[in-house]
Formats: C-alpha cells, structure tokens, sequence
C-alpha cells in the first residue's frame, strides 16, 4: 500500500515481518506515522475482503461473539470497558477459557471511565484458565486508546480493529465503525509485541486484586466528584446573571494544589516577579543609551517576570521598536493619572509604532504599576472571566479591538470577580484564570 504524502519510500512490510521487527523498529525504519505501518501490516495480511461493521444489520457481537467460539487466542485491547459490553460475551468467554483458550485482556483506566467490576471479573476469570489481564497504569504518560479483538485458531485469525470500546454503546448500539477482517498470525504476535514494550515503558502494569481495589476506590471518588460538578457546570452554564461557581471551584483545587502551578507558590512567585520587573521597567524607561541588542537583553527579562503566553515570539519585534518602546515607558511613569482608559490609551498611541506590544504586553506594564488597580487583559483572563459569564470582551484582545473604555470596564469586571472570590489584588486573580487556562 503506498504512503500517500511521503517521500521516502516504504519497504515492503511483510518482508519486516518476516525478520520479526516490531512495530518501533517498523517506524524507525520507515519514517512514516505508526498508523501507516499498521495499516500496511493489516492490508498485506488480508485473506479475503475485509468486513465493515457500524452496528447496522450486523453489529460488532455478532461478529465477536461468532469468532469466540472456535478461538484458541484471544487479545482484546480497549480504551475503556463497561460491564454492559462485558456482559454480551461473558458466557461464551467463560466456555472457550474452559476449552483450553489463551485470553490476554488489556483495559486502559484513563478518566476512570473503565468499570471496576470488568476487571474484578477478569481477574476471577484467571481461575478457570490461561488469562492475561493487564490495566493502563495510574502514572502512565499517555492515554491507553486501542480498540482491537484479534482471534485465532489452527485455521488462521481474524482481528476486528476500529472505534469500539467493549460497552453495550461500542459493541451493541453507537454508530461506530471498524474494520474486521481475515490476518496471519504476524499481526497477533505485533500485538504481543505490543504488550510487551508497554509493560517495559511503565505504560500497562499487570491487574492485582490490590490494583483493582485501588483503582474501585479512586474511581468511586471520581465518580461522585463529576456528578457534583456536571451539576455545578449546569447551574452555572444557564445562570443568567453570571456565577462563580466554576471559577470557585478552579480556585479552590489550585489552593490544593501543593506544586509549584498551586495557589501559594504562584502568588509568591508572582509577587517577587513583579517587584523584579518593576525594576526593569525603570533601566528601561531610564535615560542612558541603548541599542537594540542591550535592549533585546533587558527587554527579554522583563517579560520573562510577566505572565501572558506569547511574549517571547514578538520581542525581536519589538526590540526594532525600541525607542518608541522606551519612550512611551517614560511617559507612562511620569504621569500621576491613575485612570486605566486613559493610561491605557495613552500607552497604546506610544507603542502605535511597536508591533507585537499589543494588549497584552501594554497590560502587564499597567499591572506592574498597580496591581490592584489594573487587570492583566490577555486571551487567559478574557477566558477566565468568561467563565464567570461575563462575555462583554474579544476572546483575542488586540490593539486593534481594545480602546480604553473596554479596559476600564475589564478591570471593573474583573474587581467584581476578585472581590466575590475574596482575592486580594489581581496577581492572584490572572494566578486563578492562568491556572484555569493551562491546567490541561
């Protein structure tokens, strides 16, 4: 099959296969994504036409459960398992692992979507025969999303490979669509292959009864917690007026948070960032001479002490700029007005010449002058405030979009947020829509 987009050519696949290679060394090899490898494996080991399935006139059971009964291997690898689906090929299961079967089931348990009680089952399962049972681990680094059945027999195998998870949605009544077709037993021993390297990359662990019963406590907790929160969400979400209540719940996780991304250590970082920056800014609103090298170097440490994403991408921008960056500095701390439209229009008329010291970069100079009285306004805290139904704002603030009327009217919202949240300045109220921004 050719690798549509790709100049390097890729080498026959079953010729790898036939020296054993695994799929790593497949994509080391070919250069190309993992998804082509497999396809290429998948269609160089067809018998006969592969098969649709999209739970219409013949739905994934039917197909899994025809293939079970006279399977001496069977793989199953899901992202997630309901007992609803378990249940659908739990009997016929139970005959064939009786019959002497060899049954490796690989669960992923990523947002605890996976039903505890499947893999007490399997583990039960154990008794009666050769069953394998491994779980995604709880610190593993990427999420566990397969959904493959393979089958096999003296007479070949059959592997089913597509969307669906083993539930009574994936199995029985979603639209889902896989593909289901006649292999060679290379593709079951890729599959092994598989499993191995993910157990070695800490990925997969082998399900205990004292993992499971971890996993059952953690998943209750998990459970509870977003049926409270879909409630939450849902008052929220059809509150006219505005709430806060995911905005006090964000907060209320970031003060639990013990890390350095946590409430105290982003408060107290952001309070030695600002005394340093307010530093900073005075060398460069200072009169001794500066080219655009010396002022690149400040200029870089000043915005690594500011907290909006983006800063670094425009500061050869702006360093091209820097007398007028520079000046419309040193007119802003001499001025004694405190009125955030009008320091904030003045501002923006200085740096009219300075492009990419946009909103953003004008904002963050206002807060370091007083945070208690101007709001960092950037595409974080537009969102953030958003989430208290205030949608008054461009969700991309730009010198173009934002006068200083919308400014004034941002900190006065933004006031009313820190205040019902009992915040003290807006350092910790940019700390709390950062957080609830970048948290993912």
């Amino acid at each position: 099959m050719a690798d549509v987009g790709h100049s390097a050519p890729v080498r026959t696949t079953s010729t790898a296969l036939s020296r054993g290679w695994t799929f790593k060394k497949l994509k080391s090899q070919y250069r190309v994504p993992l998804l082509t490898v497999f396809s290429e494996v998948l269609m160089s080991t067809l018998n006969r036409a592969p098969l649709l399935l999209w739970n219409g006139e013949q739905a994934h059971s039917d197909v899994l459960m025809e293939k079970l009964k006279r399977a001496e291997r069977f793989i199953c690898m899901v992202a997630f398992a309901k007992e609803s689906g378990y249940s659908t090929f739990e009997k016929p299961l139970q005959n064939r692992i009786d019959s002497g079967m060899h049954a490796t089931f690989v669960i992923g348990v990523d947002f605890y979507q996976s039903d505890p009680g499947v893999l007490k089952k399997l583990l039960k399962l154990k008794r009666r025969g050769k069953v394998d049972v491994y779980m995604g681990a709880f610190d593993g680094q990427w999420t566990f999303h397969p959904k493959v059945y393979l089958f096999e027999n003296q007479a070949g195998a059959h592997t089913i490979v597509g969307s669906a998870n083993m539930t009574s949605g994936g199995l029985i009544n979603n639209h889902e669509l896989s593909v289901s077709f006649d292999s060679a037993s290379a593709l079951r021993e890729q599959l092994e292959d598989w499993v191995d390297e993910l157990l070695t990359d800490g990925e997969i662990v082998e399900a205990t009864a004292q993992l499971v019963s971890e996993y059952a406590r953690q998943h209750d907790i998990y459970t509870r917690q977003m049926d409270l929160a879909r409630q939450r969400a849902k008052r929220s979400a059809t509150r006219a007026g505005g709430g806060l209540e995911t905005l006090a719940a964000i907060l209320q996780e970031m003060k639990a948070d013990q890390s350095e991304w946590g409430f105290d250590a982003s408060v107290e970082r952001r309070e030695i960032h600002r005394r340093e920056a307010s530093v900073i800014l005075e060398d460069i609103a200072s009169d001794r001479r500066m080219d655009s090298e010396e002022f690149l170097e400040i200029y870089e440490q000043l915005i690594s002490r500011m907290h909006s994403g983006g800063l670094q991408r425009g500061k050869t921008t702006v360093a091209k700029a820097h007398r007028a960056f520079r000046a419309g500095v040193r007119s802003l701390l001499k001025q004694k007005e405190r009125d955030p439209a009008v320091l904030f229009d003045d501002l923006k008329a200085d740096f009219g010449a300075v492009d990419r010291a946009g909103t953003n970069v004008i904002t963050e100079i206002l807060h370091l002058l007083d945070n208690k009285r101007f709001a960092v306004m950037n595409r974080n805290s537009v969102a953030g405030i958003r989430l208290a139904n205030v949608e008054a704002f461009p969700h991309m603030p730009s010198k173009r979009n934002v006068r200083g009327d919308t400014y004034a009217l941002f900190c006065d919202e933004a006031a009313n947020v820190r205040r019902r949240l009992g915040l003290t300045d807006f350092s910790e109220l940019d700390a709390v829509f950062n957080y609830a921004y970048w948290r993912d």
